[in-house]
């Protein structure tokens, strides 16, 4: 009889116990995603966190709603129309990024999309009926935030609004409102954004990284502890390489010496990427790479992602690589001549320099057909003066690739990434161990990127302006076997491969916690919440 005593005593005295007291039962929820499709990274956050909802409760749906398109006036709609443009002009795009980014414009664009959107916004996601809100753009935070607050008022249930910010070192104003339950981010350099200019209280931020697909998590597994630089991890990267078919015959094998495990590679992987446009000055990085890795005698497989640039990635599959390296024959001949040392490559390459034109094309191209008997002596001079394995002409390849859904792989492939500096494509590097070369960024939202990659020692910048200069310094990275060890480890440090599990679960819980401590009845209809959101 002393049991339901306790029991109610402790009720007494626990009347309005802690969320954090109470471990919910699993159960589907219905969650609802704002986000838009200026750029890949807003979408591809949400479909990841989507996902691990789905894994981890059962039953979950979720759908991701663009209320600026769907659910404002101009010139609001008209986002992702003005998106694609002012990406492909980065001064107009830091103008307006600047202007709109400022204390005085941001009072007026909340206060005017409050006004011209709240109530069309309230309505969409009313008409959704979730159990979350969760936004996932900038745009899609405060105004969906007095939305979900008079629902909750409206329907005496409480629906509660999330934000992820999907940016790690640059974050526009937009983003911040002190009006959510939580707001996830990535970085200090967010952080100090949100409570300086949001006015977020620093209990409601979570340091979480940013939300990336579910198979980089399982590439990280496969990779092990010591990540691409240990023994499981090399293992396992040549197996990846082999299966996406791009490990050349005798570029890397794993043998057994003294009863220990040594690994033998000369062949290196360069993934270049330029967002999902195929945006940036791809075709001429890719042949200054080209050129470069040529000249220093690095064998090397170069995976373009094209993206849907169907353009380039036809140009780069019928494009004559030997015409580009003979295009600049006399640079790449008097940069060959003035190299030293007996490195085998270089030495059969400065043979190469000296040949007639016809004769360095056959060389190169190890083409049939038909030259003059002195030019083909000369060739057959040089041929015979070069050590088979030691110096022969460097394999480079170009992959053209386009649309690519399973980037996870070829991170795992690559041993460096050459790409502008989108933040969820620098995320995915960092949690496979991949060091990474910036080339370009948008004025004022990724520029933060860079400071981001470069403070984390794991990646630089060079400017797409100037193409040679990258090839230099890829080079330069590919032939330091011990600077890619370090920045792959800096890398994995600055890496959180489970960030999208370990939001879900801390707003699966929060939502079904809030559920259990206010059990509902019965959901008011819809009619009537559209009726009330009409007021």
């Amino acid at each position: 009889k002393a049991v339901p005593y306790l029991i109610m005593v402790l009720h007494v005295k626990n009347r309005s116990p802690s969320l954090d007291s109470i471990e919910p039962e699993n159960r589907p929820l219905k969650v609802l995603f704002l986000s838009s499709d200026t750029g890949g990274g807003h979408r591809a956050s949400a479909e990841s966190l989507g996902a691990q909802f789905q894994a981890l409760y059962p039953g979950s749906t979720y759908t991701l709603l663009d209320i600026m398109k769907d659910h404002s006036s101009a010139p609001y709609n008209k986002l992702v129309e003005s998106y694609k443009h002012l990406s492909n002009h980065p001064k107009q795009w830091n103008l307006i990024y600047k202007i709109s980014n400022s204390p005085p414009v941001e009072s007026v664009l909340k206060t005017h999309l409050k006004i011209t959107t709240e109530r069309n916004v309230r309505r969409a996601i009313q008409g959704h009926r979730p159990d979350v809100v969760i936004s996932v753009h900038p745009l899609m935070t405060n105004v969906p935030v007095t939305s979900c607050q008079k629902i909750s008022s409206e329907t005496g249930m409480h629906l509660p609004i999330f934000t992820v910010v999907t940016d790690l070192g640059s974050g526009h104003c937009s983003w911040f409102d002190a009006g959510v339950e939580k707001m996830f981010i990535a970085s200090q350099q967010i952080q100090e954004l949100a409570i300086k200019r949001g006015k977020v209280p620093r209990k409601k931020l979570v340091m979480s990284g940013l939300p990336i697909r579910k198979d980089f998590a399982t590439q990280a597994t496969c990779l092990g502890h010591g990540g691409r630089n240990s023994i499981q991890g090399k293992i396992h990267q040549m197996q990846v390489r082999d299966m996406l078919g791009i490990a050349h015959s005798d570029a890397a094998k794993i043998i057994d010496g003294n009863g220990e495990n040594e690994y033998h590679s000369d062949h290196r992987v360069v993934l270049v990427m330029g967002g999902g446009e195929g945006v940036g000055s791809l075709s001429s990085i890719v042949d200054s790479l080209y050129i470069e890795l040529m000249l220093e005698g690095i064998n090397a497989t170069i995976c373009v992602v094209c993206g849907r640039n169907e353009k380039l990635k036809k140009s780069l599959e019928t494009r004559d690589w030997n015409a580009v390296l003979l295009s600049r024959q006399e640079e790449v001949a008097a940069a060959l001549l003035k190299k030293k040392g007996s490195n085998g490559r270089l030495e059969g390459l400065k043979g190469m320099a000296t040949l007639p034109l016809r004769v360095l094309h056959k060389r190169v191209t190890g083409s049939s057909s038909v030259v003059e008997k002195d030019e083909q002596r000369d060739a057959d001079d040089v041929n015979s003066a070069n050590k088979p394995d030691e110096q022969r002409t460097p394999v480079v390849l170009v992959h053209p690739l386009g649309f690519v859904n399973n980037m996870s792989e070829y991170m795992v492939a690559a041993d460096v990434l050459v790409t502008k500096a989108g933040p969820g494509t620098i995320a995915e590097a960092a949690a496979v161990g991949l060091p990474v070369l910036l080339t370009s960024f948008l004025p004022g939202q990724e520029e933060g990127n860079i400071d981001f990659v470069i403070e984390k020692k794991f990646g630089a910048y060079e400017s797409d302006a100037s193409a040679p200069s990258i090839a230099k310094t890829l080079a330069a990275w590919l032939k330091d076997s011990a600077l890619l060890t370090i920045m792959s480890q800096y890398a994995m440090d600055a890496g959180r491969p489970n960030a999208a599990e370990d939001i879900v679960r801390k707003i699966g819980t929060s939502v079904l916690r809030w559920k259990e401590l206010h059990p509902e009845e019965t959901l008011p209809s819809l009619n009537t919440q559209v009726s009330q959101a009409s007021c």
